[in-house]
Formats: C-alpha cells, structure tokens, sequence
C-alpha cells in the first residue's frame, strides 16, 4: 500500500490516517483501483431549478438555453437564461429561483431581462440589449450582481456638445431592487463616485470584463479597463481590479482601488500588466495579476481585505511556485477564474513542457455577426491559431491541476491531474464583441478556461477524458462534471456528456447528456448547481439542476462508491505548504 508523503506547520511526516477519516476498506483499496472514478447518480438526486418545460416569468415563451448558474449558502440560485427566437428577439435575462426547500421551491422570479429599463442614472430612457457574462451572488446574502449593455444611459454636454454616454454598467440589489453598481459615467459631473481611483479626475471606466463578484451583502468587486489620457506615449490601456460599498455615503460612495497597471507586483520591481476578474467572499478578494497575460513570468494570485487596507496585497500562489508538488520550475500558468469561499480559493494551473494540440471549430449557433466574424478569422493569414474551414490549432500544456490553497495557513492541495483519468481541464469559447457592433469591448477571440468551485473541503470541477493520439492531437472522448467531498476523498463523477439526462432530468430521459457547465460559485454550503443540455437527432432538452451534498460522505455512501469503483489518486492526496516563490 502507498505511503502519502504530505508536509504540515513544516514537518515531514507519513500518514494516511491523519489526513482525512475515512472507511478504511476505501484505504486499502488505493493501491488497487487506479484513477477510475464513481458515478454519483445513486447517491445525489437532482432537482430541476429550471428547464424547456417552464415559461420565462411573466411571458408566454419557454426558457431554451441557459448559462452556467451561481448558488448561495442558502441554496438560492441565480442563472442567465433565454428563450428561443420565435416572433421577434428572444428574451434574455437574469433569473433567480429560491431551492432551499427542495420539495417545494420557490417561484422563479426575474431580476432583469432584455428590454428592462435600464436603473438610475439613465435620463434618456435607455433599455438593456446583452447581459455578456454569467451572474454571480454573495455567498452570504441575497445580492447579486451582473454585467448589463444597453444604449447611452446618460446625455449631457459637455465643452458645450451634447454628449450621450453610459453603455456599460454592473448592476446588483443589495436592497432587493436592481441598482446601478459600476457605470462608464465616471467623467460626468455629479457622478465623480463612478471614475477610475488612482487615475486622473474625471477618468471614466471604458468596459468592466468578466463577472463582478458581490460580498458582505453591498459591496461589489470587479474589474475595469480605463484609458489614460496623460500617458507621456499617448493614450495608454489600463486595466485594474476595484470595489465598491453600494450603501454608504447614502449609496454615494466611490470606487475603490485594490491593484491596477500602474500597481508594482509585490516583491518584483514591474507593475501588473493584467489583472483578471476577481471572486470575492467574507469581506475579501482575490485575483490573478501577472505582468504578461500571454506568456506570465512573475505574478500570481493575490488576497485584498477589502475592509482593512485594500491595496495591501497577500500573495497566495505565484508563478513559478508549488514546485514541491509539481516539480523543478513550479506552476507555468495559472488560471483566471478562481473559487473563493472566504478561506480557501481554487484554481487551475499547469507545469512542466510537454505539450499537445488541440483543434477548435467555430461555434454553430449563436449571434450570426459573431459566427460570421470567426469564420472569416479561420482564414486570416494574420491569425497564427488560423488553419481554415473554421477550425483554429492551439498548443496546450500537457501537465494540468487543480489546487486548493488555504489563504490562512498557504497549506495546498492537488485536487486532481491530469494523467490517465483526464486529458484536459480547459474548455474553449470564441467571445467578445463581432465587428461594427459597439464601440467599447474587445474583439471577439478564442479564450480557454478552467472551471472548478470550492467550498471548504470539497471542490467541484469539469474536466475532459480522451487520449493524445500518436501525432499529439487531443481526441477528446467526453466531458464530464467530478466532486471531491472532504479532503483525500474519492472523486466521483456527477455527470458526463453521454449518459442519460434522466441522472439530471426525469424529463430528458432517452437523451444523451451534450453539455454540462459550473461556474465557481456552483458550489456553496453544500449546494451544488449546474447546467446542462441533452439531444438526439429528432429533440433537445436543457436546464438548470441542484443537488444538496454532505460534508464528508456517510458511510453508507462510501459503501456506495466503493461497489461502484472509486479512485483516489496519490496526486488527490498530496498536501504541501508551499514557499511563494
């Protein structure tokens, strides 16, 4: 039987017991079974917070498809939906539904769809057109938060010209209704709260990518990109990670700075040259900064108390650390999206040299400008991912995890590796805006991404099994939900592309699994939410589903696994406390 070599407060020991009670017959059983994992549909059942059965609330159409949904400890959902076309645009909007009585849940409500009114300011009357990325709520309260387009919100003047700006904002309810959290109004007087911290006067946010995060039931954290005027090179791109208090100073209360372009890397002599977006959870933050997006050299992941110091920066895992879990050299790269539970964050990262390639087709269905706009990019001799007919080539790092560091103790866990089990853990959307269609935002392109969520012990992922053919291509096989309950505990499988929907769905039962989708805050005090799509060649079906989980699995569920066949890979098991660097 394997010994598991972890290191605690410094010491060295070798243990199995003392990482985690559990049936000793699943001990035993680790020098055995391999990376096989469990399926989980005989131990969690599946209820439906929405599906192509229900009518969007207050209209007589059916919601058709579905983003990845965000949970709440106390199992409220919140998930951006639409509907099929029909006559007209389809509804999009942002939806809640209260499942904390899983028998009799609550009414689905909508917080905002497409054609709302945008909330105050807006003095010209302006409607939401896109809500352009997943919703996200505070782990401890009710409020929510979203990115929402629209029209000019605001018409001014401005050196004596009649000026309309404001296309872009965040808007959450602290208080229940829908308020304007963010906006581009920054330069617009009366309006001072909403400009850019640390920049000069009146400098007005230009877009705020990603998801904003919402914590301590008012305040938001999220990222903005900016544009300096007074660069001595000219107009310069920043970019930056803020927050703001959205019930002080009488709902008046400015943004505020946790790190930005002009921000130095703690411990390095270069300042952040990308920030991405930020999760937030019990009065902090945490946020990947590197000084290259494309190739990061110093960096890492980073913790704010947004109450005490927000600009003071602990860091939490840098580029070219856990080298005593992943070897000589550390982590290479290190994911965007990061789950935070107030104490432990997630994330992805990889090592090592070794590569393979991976071929991506352009999307068939979706906004036509966009589709049309990848495939002319298929061809683009000047795209060096290009190969044509809508395909594009990427070259991934074959040695992948997932991690779990604790941010008081900077103990870290591998939660699983890439190996014989699973291929990959990145999945890949062409996003961003299609040429012509607005002026703010970035060009749409192919961006890759990991999705895993924490909370506490236990760590939610996706990931894809498949094989490297003998030319180094991935053949991918199927992508499959997997959970880990309390720490060295088996991997089971929640669902995989292929399996029936009725593990998910009563309703789609006879239809293979197409799709399944988390996002990091689809794993909240036990709460486990995500979405999924099912199809044949004659039906389709999709929804969004919760599931409630225990902390550490019963005995009996263990007994269940076991006669299932569970993995529990010695990478699982691994503990290290870390140096930074």
């Amino acid at each position: 039987m394997n010994q598991l070599i972890y290191k605690e407060r410094g010491k060295t020991q070798m243990s199995i017991n003392n990482l985690v009670k559990i049936s000793s017959t699943v001990v035993l059983l680790l020098g055995t079974i391999g990376t096989t994992t469990a399926t989980a549909s005989s131990i969690f059942s599946f209820t439906t917070v929405a599906n192509n059965g229900d009518l969007i609330p207050d209209s007589n159409r059916n919601f058709n498809s579905y983003n990845q949904p965000s949970v709440n400890s106390d199992g409220l959902v919140v998930f951006r939906a639409r509907s099929q076309g029909g006559q007209g645009q389809p509804i999009t909007g942002i939806f809640t539904r209260d499942m904390a009585d899983l028998v009799n849940p609550g009414p689905i409500f909508s917080l905002t769809t497409r054609g709302s009114i945008v909330p105050n300011p807006n003095n010209t009357g302006a409607i939401f057109n896109e809500f352009p990325s997943f919703p996200r709520i505070d782990i401890n309260s009710d409020t929510a938060a979203t990115r929402g387009q629209s029209r000019p919100v605001w018409e001014f003047s401005l050196n004596g010209v009649d000026t309309r700006v404001g296309t872009a904002g965040i808007y959450t309810n602290p208080n229940g209704q829908l308020i304007t959290g963010a906006s581009q109004l920054g330069n617009v007087p009366g309006f001072e709260y909403f400009q850019v911290p640390g920049a000069p006067t009146q400098t007005r946010f230009d877009q705020f990518p990603g998801a904003p995060s919402p914590t301590n039931g008012n305040i938001i954290v999220f990222k903005g990109n900016w544009t300096d005027l007074t660069a001595p090179v000219g107009e310069q791109s920043r970019t930056g990670v803020y927050f703001r208090d959205l019930v002080a100073n009488g709902g008046n209360a400015p943004v505020q700075l946790i790190a930005d372009s002009n921000t130095l890397i703690p411990g390095e002599v270069v300042k952040f040259g990308s920030t991405a977006p930020p999760s937030a959870a019990g009065g902090k933050a945490v946020f990947l900064g590197v000084d290259n997006e494309g190739s990061p050299t110093v960096g890492g992941i980073y913790l704010s108390s947004l109450l005490n110091n927000p600009t003071e920066l602990e860091n939490v895992v840098s580029i070219g650390g856990l080298s005593s879990i992943v070897g000589p050299g550390g982590l290479k790269a290190i994911g965007e999206a990061l789950s935070f539970d107030g104490r432990n964050v997630s994330y992805w990262g990889a090592w090592g040299t070794e590569t393979f390639s991976q071929i991506v087709s352009c999307p068939e269905e979706g906004n036509p400008e966009l589709l049309n706009f990848c495939l002319g990019e298929s061809n683009n001799p000047n795209n060096p991912n290009a190969i044509g007919n809508g395909q594009f080539k990427f070259e991934i790092l074959s040695n992948q995890g997932f991690f779990v560091t604790d941010t008081e103790t900077l103990e870290t866990r591998l939660i699983a590796q890439t190996g014989p089990e699973f291929v990959t853990f990145l999945s890949w959307n062409f996003s961003g805006r299609a040429p012509g269609e607005e002026e703010e935002g970035e060009l749409a392109r192919w961006r890759s991404a990991a999705f895993v969520a924490v909370d506490g012990f236990n760590t939610l992922f996706k990931a894809t099994k498949g094989s490297i053919d003998n030319l180094g291509f991935l053949q991918p096989l199927s992508d499959g939900i997997y959970l880990q309950l309390g720490d060295g505990t088996p991997i089971v499988t929640i669902a995989e592309t292929g399996m029936d929907g009725s593990v998910l769905d009563p309703e789609a039962a006879g239809l293979p699994i197409t799709s399944l989708g988390i996002e990091r805050d689809g794993l909240r005090n036990g709460w486990l939410t995500l979405a999924a799509s099912m199809a044949n060649d004659e039906d389709s079906w999709a929804g969004v589903y919760i599931t409630r989980t225990s902390t550490v699995p019963e005995p009996s569920n263990l007994s269940a696994l076991i006669g299932a066949g569970v993995a529990i890979g010695v990478g699982s098991l691994l503990k290290r406390k870390f140096n930074r660097k």
